[in-house]
């Protein structure tokens, strides 16, 4: 399970996070709707590791997540990930290798991936030219234990 708890976080006098806390139980997946300013952004960073709260903690079965635990998190921005011009299940595969898959099964978790997301017609076509609600999903190759969904 993966727990926020008093999460805060302060940028000069702008308080992106004020005291969140929240859940998500392992294997679920959960995600974040609000308007420009609310934190989505900095609550994601926070969870990746990519910026530290002021106070509060991040723990993944009770206890704080490390470098390890963060490979095993999937992340869906808004934006259309690092390669638009890829295809779409080059790109799948090769997130799911940077997550530590081995080619096989980076390969494997891609065909679940497209036929969960009803998107194996799509698998040759390139990551920009998706509607704008697929793209992220084109970099959820790695067999996440949790999964966020990010939106403007």
């Amino acid at each position: 399970m993966l727990e926020l708890e008093g999460l805060t976080r302060r940028y000069g006098s702008v308080v992106a996070l004020d005291d969140l806390s929240f859940t998500v139980p392992e294997g679920r997946m959960f995600g974040f709707l609000g308007p420009n300013g609310a934190g989505k952004t900095t609550t994601m960073r926070t969870i990746l590791g990519l910026s530290q709260p002021d106070a509060g903690a991040v723990r993944w079965r009770r206890a704080p997540v490390g470098p390890d635990e963060r490979l095993r998190f999937g992340y869906m921005p808004e934006e259309r990930g690092l390669y638009p011009k890829m295809k779409v299940r080059e790109h799948i595969t090769y997130l799911a290798g940077l997550h530590g898959l081995s080619s096989a099964e980076a390969s494997s978790a891609t065909d679940g991936w497209l036929e969960r997301l009803g998107l194996e017609q799509r698998r040759d076509d390139k990551v920009d030219t998706l509607s704008q609600g697929n793209p992220g999903a084109a970099g959820r190759g790695h067999r996440p234990r949790a999964g966020a969904a990010g939106a403007r």
